[in-house]
């Protein structure tokens, strides 16, 4: 298994540096996400949800050149434009999270003390079983809730294959960021869970910004490395079964 997480490793590299300009895309989403977050502030509820566009439209124009990136096609400027085309497909997902958040909020509130341990368990299966959808996004046909039911199924068919990476990843980036000390393991499951669910910026943000650029790189390689993978996991190569199989006796 080394073996394969080494070749996938020296594919990403050379498929992260040919989709340079994907990564130069992530701070231009994120400046436009906090430009418009600053222009629609004083609209209170529909800023909001002006911001919830926002966020999803460079989202989804991110993932459509990550799709492009992980599959080794060449990269251009119009492309910044047409990925915009992901939109819908990633306001479908958010409009499904947003629906079990709610749910999760009533349990929460009705659990009374024990709220804070149910919002915990919550995000720490968000940072699981929906650890996929980012690849599925880009790469499965089904979306809203089928998606986040796939991405689970997906997760328990490919644990042992798909976690010790991503978890090296997560610890590397918690280590650039200045956030993997801890004072006991649940405050580093609470971290990981974070990162898991899509926190990245906000662990980012507490970074020198010397370390921006290489982060942002970082990320980069990460998504691609996460894509091959995936792809790597889902064709059902022979050998992959067989690692599966001894994963599983």
């Amino acid at each position: 298994m080394l073996k394969l997480y080494a070749e996938i490793a020296a594919l990403a590299a050379r498929r992260a540096a040919r989709s340079w300009l994907a990564a130069v895309s992530i701070p231009v989403y994120v400046f436009a996400v906090m430009l418009a977050a600053q222009l629609v502030a004083p609209l209170g509820m529909i800023g909001g949800m002006i911001i919830g566009v926002v966020v999803a439209a460079c989202l989804g124009a991110y993932l459509s050149l990550l799709a492009s990136a992980v599959s080794g096609s060449q990269i251009r400027l119009a492309d910044l434009k047409n990925g915009l085309r992901a939109l819908w497909d990633v306001m479908s997902v958010g409009f499904a999270l947003w629906i079990i958040s709610l749910l999760v909020k009533v349990l929460v509130g009705a659990a009374g003390d024990k709220g804070p341990a149910v919002a915990g368990v919550f995000s720490l299966a968000v940072a699981i079983f929906l650890n996929v959808v980012p690849e599925l996004i880009y790469n499965s046909r089904n979306r809203s809730f089928a998606l986040l039911k796939e991405s689970a199924s997906w997760i328990m068919a490919n644990p042992f294959a798909w976690f010790p990476p991503n978890l090296v990843f997560a610890f590397a980036f918690l280590w650039a960021v200045g956030a993997l000390s801890f004072s006991s393991p649940g405050e580093l499951l609470v971290r990981l869970a974070a990162l898991g669910s899509g926190g990245v910026l906000g662990l980012a943000a507490g970074a020198p910004l010397w370390k921006a650029p290489l982060l942002i790189v970082f990320v980069h390689y990460v998504m691609v490395f996460r894509g091959l993978l995936y792809r790597e996991l889902s064709t059902g190569s022979r050998r992959m079964r067989d690692f599966q199989r001894r994963a599983s006796a």
